[in-house]
C-alpha cells in the first residue's frame, strides 16, 4: 500500500510541467543519499511497532543528519524532478542499506523469485 502510495505521488509530481529551481541550500547527493537510507530502516520500525510515532521518527533521522523539514523537502522535490540523480540517489541508499545489512540481498532475491509478475519498482 505505501509502495503505491508512493508511486502516486511520484507520477503526480513527473506529470507536472513545471521545473523545479535548485534551491539555494540542495543537499548534496550522497547526505540525499544517506537521508533515505535512514527512512528506509527506520520506517520499518512501523512494522514491527505499528503504534510507534512516524513524525518522531522523520524528526529523528532529520535532526541526525542536521537538516531541516524545508531543506529536505525542497532539495527532494528538485531530485524528484530530475530522474537521472534521484535514480543514482535511490541506488546509493540501497547500497546504504545492504552495506548495514548483507544478508538482506539474499532475502530480497528469495522475495523476487516467489513474485515475479511484480513491477520492478514494487520489488
Amino acid at each position: 500500500m505505501r509502495r503505491l502510495l508512493v508511486f502516486f505521488i511520484l507520477f503526480s509530481l513527473f506529470s507536472c510541467e513545471k521545473i523545479v529551481d535548485k534551491p539555494k541550500n540542495l543537499i548534496e547527493k550522497h547526505e540525499m543519499a544517506e537521508i533515505i537510507a535512514d527512512f528506509a530502516i527506520y520506517d520499518q520500525t512501523y512494522t514491527v511497532k505499528p503504534d510507534a510515532n512516524m513524525e518522531l521518527v522523520s524528526r529523528f533521522v532529520l535532526k541526525k543528519h542536521k537538516i531541516d523539514a524545508k531543506t529536505y523537502r525542497d532539495s527532494y522535490k528538485y531530485y524528484i524532478s530530475n530522474p537521472e540523480e534521484m535514480d543514482d540517489i535511490f541506488a546509493e541508499a540501497k547500497e546504504i542499506i545492504l552495506d548495514k545489512d548483507p544478508k538482506l540481498e539474499d532475502y530480497i532475491e528469495k522475495k523476487k523469485k516467489e513474485n515475479p509478475n511484480l513491477p520492478e519498482f514494487l520489488r
